[in-house]
């Protein structure tokens, strides 16, 4: 099984005319999701808590610039950020690690924590070579064993994140 970039990638090969056709269908399909997505009650409590704690902050997505500026400012949570790494801002998507990588150099070399709910975010912690950590939110741990993630830790909650972190 494959995440949606990896197949996109493999359409790419072999014809990169359908490859783009198939973004504008999965960019259409992020922007309606935005419409109707929603937040965790305590994301913007936990990202200022990270943030006066010293913490830099990222978020890392394959969605696109325009999709995930749009939800993190409907949700009031883009404040908080000092980056923003969508698709066409990073050499390669999840589950490749050079988005984290990039996080990484650009927010200042030190620990890094990848918080997310997917094994393709376990995967881009793992392969950005940065020794970051991957903390599972309220993913499906039986599916990450089958991919060979092995978390750092895991939260149910946003709020547990600070505290997983020591802060």
């Amino acid at each position: 099984m494959h995440a949606i970039p990896e197949w996109l990638e493999l359409a790419a090969g072999h014809d990169p005319r359908l490859a783009a056709e198939l973004w504008q269908v999965v960019d259409r399909f992020e922007r309606e999701g935005m419409l109707h997505g929603t937040v965790e009650e305590d994301a913007r409590e936990t990202l200022d808590r990270l943030r006066d704690a010293g913490v830099r902050l990222a978020v890392l997505t394959n969605n696109s610039v325009g999709s995930a500026e749009a939800a993190l400012e409907r949700f009031d949570l883009r404040a908080p950020l000092d980056l923003v790494l969508a698709r066409e801002r990073v050499p390669a998507l999840k589950p490749s690690g050079a988005g984290v990588a990039k996080a990484h150099k650009e927010l200042g070399r030190g620990l890094i924590a990848v918080v997310g709910d997917s094994y393709i975010d376990g995967l881009a912690a793992e392969r950005a070579g940065v020794g970051a950590r991957f903390v599972a939110f309220r993913a499906n741990l039986a599916d990450l064993a089958a991919r060979g993630v092995l978390p750092w830790a895991t939260a149910n909650a946003l709020g547990e994140v600070p505290d997983l972190l020591g802060l």
